[in-house]
């Protein structure tokens, strides 16, 4: 891929010079130059050629120099673009503006072509993990923007009006789950089996993430739809443990609590797959 590079100046003989130097690299396809005589021009240039990622420009120039060339540049907003200034000797302080403008580095005229080969790869190269870390950056940003849609999915999934039976006294529910990231592998849920009859489970997905909730997701809907067959509880997990063993990897297990309360009699039975045990509080 071609490296284009930008050289704007008002003095001819620059572009010569500079041809001269990188021919053999011209050639090759390795780099390639593009020339304006002044701000304005180079302008024009730039936003008809995103590939540019390096300006190698005059400070004193007519129309427009190189320091206006700087504070337009900063309004294009191309961070991963470079820009080294060329100025007379001791000119010190346009130096120090251009470098608070942004410039990359500077070189004083008159020059060594060595030294501004060096230079320009110097540029170049930071151009380019400039560009690799923006990329990183927008990559970062759309993963994110899927976990927090994971999120809320995952938070939809799980019932959450409170209170579940607003026209019962006799039964009261409440959940709350905390990921410790933003989706994770607990999961809660109740639903009455029959006017009397309430299912409720608590789970635990070994790891963190993604791939905890889907595992919670599946684990969820399995439990539920067993239970609505009218199996015990014990029977419940072993059927979704005999669903999930072969569906797991290696690394990944889940632990759960899933009880069925009747609420006619207070009578509870509950089974443990490997999880906690509940609490019971009594009154007082």
């Amino acid at each position: 891929m071609t490296r284009w590079i930008l050289v704007v100046d008002d003095e001819p003989d620059l572009e010569l010079l500079i041809n001269q130097r990188f021919r053999g690299r011209i050639r090759g396809g390795e780099l390639g130059f593009a020339c304006a005589g002044d701000g304005i021009a180079a302008l024009k240039i730039l936003k008809a050629r995103p590939e540019i990622e390096l300006v190698l420009t005059d400070i004193k120039m007519p129309v427009m120099d190189g320091l206006e060339l700087l504070r337009k540049l900063e309004e294009l907003d191309c961070s991963a673009r470079k820009t080294v200034i060329l100025s007379a000797y001791g000119d010190m302080p346009n130096i120090r503006a251009a470098m608070n403008l942004g410039a990359f580095d500077f070189l004083n005229k008159p020059f060594d072509l060595a030294d501004l080969e060096r230079t320009l790869d110097r540029a170049l190269r930071q151009a380019e993990r400039d560009r690799q870390l923006k990329q990183d950056e927008e990559r970062l940003s759309a993963l994110e923007g899927e976990v927090a849609a994971a999120a809320r999915i995952q938070k939809s999934m799980l019932p959450s009006v409170f209170p579940p039976f607003p026209g019962r006294s006799d039964l009261d529910v409440y959940a709350e789950m905390i990921p410790a990231r933003l989706v994770g592998g607990d999961f809660y849920d109740f639903y009455l089996l029959s006017p009397d009859r309430l299912a409720f489970a608590i789970g635990d997905v070994s790891g963190k993430g993604i791939p905890a909730a889907l595992y919670m997701s599946v684990c969820r809907v399995l439990i539920k739809a067993s239970a609505k067959v009218g199996r015990p509880p014990a029977d419940i997990l072993r059927v979704v443990n005999a669903t999930l063993v072969t569906e797991l990897n290696s690394s990944t297990f889940i632990t759960a609590c899933l009880g069925i309360l009747d609420v006619s009699t207070g009578l509870l039975e509950y089974a443990l797959a490997g999880h906690n045990a509940p609490a019971w509080i009594r009154a007082g």
